[in-house]
Formats: structure tokens, C-alpha cells, sequence
């Protein structure tokens, strides 16, 4: 069950998920609020942050599907196709170029993905249930010793010896929602 970003003691060394950046960037009330903050964190120094090319690339490119439904009025739903037949969508976008601004001026360490991080990945892909970019994330966190995981994806919240913190209203919505399941278990 994840914690909140409340929970991480300062000194804590955490690895900020896509989802971290995009939620600052993107205005999504309230876990906008919640990811902001933790950056505030980072940039004091009293959490020291931590990330990947993948992760930033992921970030990006939500960041820029965001700018593109927000600036043209565009359904999300098959956004990516509607992209590849009017390409001009992407003219003049810039919000997602904030993304390696921020990680820069808080002085976020970026793991650059290497061949031996896209093998280990590949290898802990089946083995825990994630997909490729989930596993990526947790290749650089075993190959820098962090265990602190700071994210909206609730994909790795059953990984051992890992300590997911989530934006402080998902992690207590979620908290209800499973304690309300497990009530609803025992009386079947």
C-alpha cells in the first residue's frame, strides 16, 4: 500500500516517476498540488531526487499530448492517430520542453539508459509483472540503491523492499478503496 509524499523523511533518496513531472506541468487537480510540493522538497535539498532518460521521455511526451488536447480542443481518444495524419498538431509545442528544464533546475540526477539497464529490465519485466518502461524504472533503482519510489502508478505497489509514495489523496483514496474491498470479501 503505497504512503503518501508526506511519509518521505527528508534525507530519503527517491526515484520520481513520469507521473511526478507530468502532474507539475499539467494542471490535474488536486494530485497537481501534491506533485508540486515534492518537487518544492527536491529543490530544497531535503529530499534528494532521482530519475531516468525514460522516465523524462515518458514525461515529455504525455506533457506534449496534453499541450496538443488543451491547445486544439482534441478528444484524447485516438489522439496518436489523429497526430500522425495532421503532423502540423505538433507545430509550436513547447510545454514539454519544461520537463528537462525542471529536472535541471532542481538539480534531479538523470540515469542515462544503457544496454545492461535495458537487459536487467527485460529480465525483471516477467518476473514482476511490469511492463517495459516499469521495469526500467526499477533496473535504476536496484542499480543505484534506491528504494523510494515516488509515483501515481499503482503497478508497483506489491514489489518487495520497494517504498511507494503516492500523491497524498490517491494514497488514502486508495487506502479506503481496499479496505472497503476486503470488507466487502468477508461478507460474500
Amino acid at each position: 500500500m503505497p504512503q503518501s509524499f508526506k511519509d518521505l523523511p527528508d534525507g530519503a533518496r527517491c526515484f520520481l516517476d513520469a507521473t511526478i513531472f507530468y502532474y507539475h506541468l499539467v494542471n490535474t487537480p488536486p494530485l497537481s498540488d501534491d506533485c508540486s510540493d515534492l518537487l518544492v522538497r527536491v529543490g530544497t535539498g531535503a529530499i534528494s531526487g532521482v530519475t531516468s532518460t525514460v522516465a523524462l521521455a515518458e514525461a515529455a511526451h504525455k506533457v506534449m499530448l496534453a499541450e496538443i488536447v488543451r491547445r486544439h480542443g482534441i478528444a484524447p481518444q485516438g489522439l496518436i492517430a489523429r497526430i500522425k495524419k495532421h503532423p502540423e498538431l505538433l507545430d509550436h509545442l513547447t510545454e514539454h520542453q519544461q520537463v528537462v528544464a525542471l529536472t535541471q533546475a532542481l538539480q534531479i540526477t538523470i540515469e542515462p539508459l544503457t544496454a545492461d539497464l535495458l537487459r536487467r529490465g527485460a529480465e525483471l519485466a516477467p518476473q514482476r509483472r511490469l511492463l517495459t518502461n516499469d521495469s526500467l524504472t526499477l533496473a535504476v533503482m536496484e542499480k543505484l540503491g534506491v528504494s523510494h519510489l515516488a509515483t501515481n502508478d499503482d503497478d508497483f505497489d506489491s514489489i518487495a523492499g520497494l517504498t511507494v509514495c503516492a500523491p497524498p489523496e490517491l494514497s488514502q483514496s486508495l487506502q479506503f478503496l481496499r479496505k472497503r474491498a476486503q470488507r466487502l470479501l468477508i461478507f460474500r
